[in-house]
């Protein structure tokens, strides 16, 4: 087990330096693979708060540096925070082994903060200010004959970003904000602040222009304090939809923007003629991606009657395929979950599930051979049903059920019975019949013998999975607002 490291973090950052906070409360850090006491941050109450949507507020003044850059001067300030970040990639993921326990040595894969930034720095430099638009009805003369649509950046962006994607999902919604003009007070969940400081500093050493980037950390007192303050424009928050919908809530009395993407309960679609070889390597990253914490997880897996054993021995192979154990071992491919108290409530949905009849196929308990740290084993359901709470409700941990299926139209609405649509996927070998099938699924996002993300494709749940959408350029709409100058004919 790797040494352990003191993180304590005693100041917030706002007007582009680091702030003392005015609060004296304190969030404590604990390592969830060890149990130790990893460090400390401030939890900020409304003064603090308000300190940093002031210097959010400052940096969109006509008169302030950020405002007057060109928008080739936004692009190339949005890179060089790409490749600030980008040069913290070892850091950052040695901070994550502890912070999170998340595996160190996982197989390489692109810095996805570096590589959204750099999407939007791309869009800022193409992307028009205005347009001219003539009237589809010539008027008389004196009528509006055409009109000047001004494209204007939203203003603060309040984006609250949740523990399992701390840079990753922050950067849906600064990359945006950033690419439009506009500026941001950042929150990161209190289980996992740490990354935040990161972003600061490689905004300093970027040299983005001050008030552009605020960080505050801190509890629920902190994030109501930002939705509610006045002085932000917009809300863009990640995490669950109980809290989606209170900030929802919040945000509609004050005829406030928000964007919020929140839980899944996805499936993926094994048909028939799936390859299961292929699909068998595919379920870790499904099913188990940081034990099972992320929304994507496609935690329902509908197999066909014909071929239900073969597929829960392949999932249930893949299972326990997955090394457990310390973030920083060469071999571990999972690591343990958030808290204890999530741990519990995953543990106790795994309970709920045998009692309403579902089979445990592997897993189920704690591994034998880790005695510290909140680590579940992944865990296969099977002789599972549609109706079932584990089935129903998003569980956010190392657990997936095996649902069958008698025919396609019965899968599709399997699939569709979920007060969820975030995601989803479909396994055939015919590409033809995947996509088409994928088109009937109601969810913001479907792989076809596949599942990922695009930083040119829209994230736009549906349903209980969230209001309006993150990525790709129409998330630019969401952080822009317009104003149309009407002009008389001559």
């Amino acid at each position: 087990m790797t040494q352990v490291k003191d993180f304590t973090r005693t100041e917030l950052f706002w007007e582009g330096k680091w702030q003392r906070p005015r609060s004296t409360g304190q969030l404590e850090l604990i390592s969830p693979s060890t149990e130790d006491f990893i460090g400390r941050v401030p939890d900020a109450h409304e003064a603090d708060v308000d300190s940093a949507v002031r210097s959010a507020r400052s940096a969109l003044a006509p008169d302030s540096e950020w405002a007057n850059l060109s928008q080739a001067g936004r692009a190339e300030a949005i890179e060089r925070l790409a490749a600030a970040l980008q040069a913290r990639d070892q850091q950052i993921k040695e901070l994550l082994g502890h912070e999170l326990g998340r595996p160190v040595h996982l197989p390489p894969r692109p810095n996805r903060a570096a590589e959204i930034l750099r999407y939007y720095a791309a869009l800022t430099r193409g992307r028009e200010t205005e347009q001219r638009r003539p009237s589809p009805d010539p008027r008389p003369p004196g009528a509006v004959q055409s009109s000047r649509v001004r494209y204007e950046p939203v203003g603060v962006t309040a984006a609250i970003a949740p523990y399992n994607g701390t840079l990753e999902m922050g950067l849906y919604k600064v990359g945006p904000a950033l690419a439009t003009g506009g500026s941001v007070v950042f929150k990161p969940s209190p289980q996992a602040p740490l990354e935040a400081y990161h972003l600061a500093e490689a905004a300093l050493e970027a040299g983005v222009p001050p008030g552009v980037i605020n960080i505050v950390t801190g509890g629920a007192r902190t994030g109501r304090a930002l939705v509610e303050h006045p002085g932000t424009d917009l809300v863009a928050f990640t995490g669950s939809t109980n809290t989606g919908r209170v900030i929802a809530e919040s945000c509609g009395r004050a005829l406030k923007p928000v964007v919020l993407e929140l839980g899944g309960k996805s499936a993926a679609l094994v048909l028939e003629d799936a390859d299961l070889d292929h699909f068998h390597r595919m379920v870790p990253y499904l099913g188990f991606t940081f034990a099972g914490q992320n929304c994507f997880i496609h935690s329902r897996i509908l197999a066909p009657r014909s071929r239900y054993e073969e597929v829960v021995d392949a999932v249930v192979s893949a299972a326990r395929s997955i090394v457990v154990g310390d973030p920083f071992a060469p071999e571990t491919r999972m690591g343990p979950l958030i808290s204890a108290e999530h741990r519990d409530r995953v543990e106790g949905m795994i309970r709920t599930g045998r009692e309403e009849g579902a089979v445990v196929a592997t897993g189920g308990g704690r591994p034998e051979h880790l005695s510290r740290g909140w680590y579940l084993e992944p865990t296969v359901f099977a002789h599972a049903d549609n109706r079932m709470s584990i089935s129903r409700e998003e569980v956010f941990g190392p657990v997936v059920v095996v649902i069958p299926y008698q025919d396609e139209e019965e899968a599709v609405a399997l699939a569709n019975d979920s007060e969820y649509g975030l995601a989803g996927s479909v396994w055939t070998t015919d590409p033809a019949r995947g996509e088409a099938l994928a088109a009937r699924v109601d969810s913001g996002s479907v792989g076809v013998n596949t599942y990922g993300f695009n930083s040119a494709a829209p994230l736009w749940g549906r349903r209980a999975s969230g209001l309006g959408g993150e990525l790709g350029p129409e998330s630019l709409h969401t952080y822009t607002r317009y104003q149309s100058l009407h002009l008389p004919g001559v």
